[in-house]
């Protein structure tokens, strides 16, 4: 039995950067690094705009992190909150429905980011990723 997942034209894409990416370390640079901080920090706001309040502790728990700077290839941002009873909020529970925050605003920056990081894709490799239209 054979199974196939089309994951969809945004995995598509960020799979075809990644690896432009990959092969263009170095080059990224201060865009690369401004790409990945502005989209975490969207996410950040956006998950802090969802959350939902009681007394603000979730909402102010939420935070950015980000690691590297894009010169030398490995750079990450981890955005989340701190406050021990997030996950069952985002996630439900058996008594209470998911009251999701953090997924919502991913989904919002996505394909901002998929954009951004497709350009500059282009940008360093003088449009040679064979026209991926996005």
């Amino acid at each position: 039995m054979r199974i196939e997942v089309d994951a969809g034209e945004a995995w598509r894409v960020l799979a075809e950067v990644d690896a432009a990416l990959e092969s263009a370390t170095g080059r990224v640079g201060k865009r690369g690094s401004a790409v990945i901080r502005r989209s975490a920090l969207a996410i950040e706001a956006g998950a802090k705009a969802r959350a939902p309040v009681d007394t603000g502790f979730l909402k102010g728990s939420i935070t950015t992190s980000v690691s590297g700077d894009g010169r030398f290839g490995a750079m990450e941002a981890e955005i989340g909150p701190e406050a021990s009873y997030a996950a069952f909020l985002e996630l439900g529970t058996r008594k209470m429905s998911p009251r999701p925050y953090l997924r919502p605003a991913f989904d919002a920056e996505e394909p901002r980011f998929v954009a951004a990081a497709a350009a500059l894709a282009d940008l360093n490799l003088g449009g040679m990723r064979g026209g991926a239209g996005v």
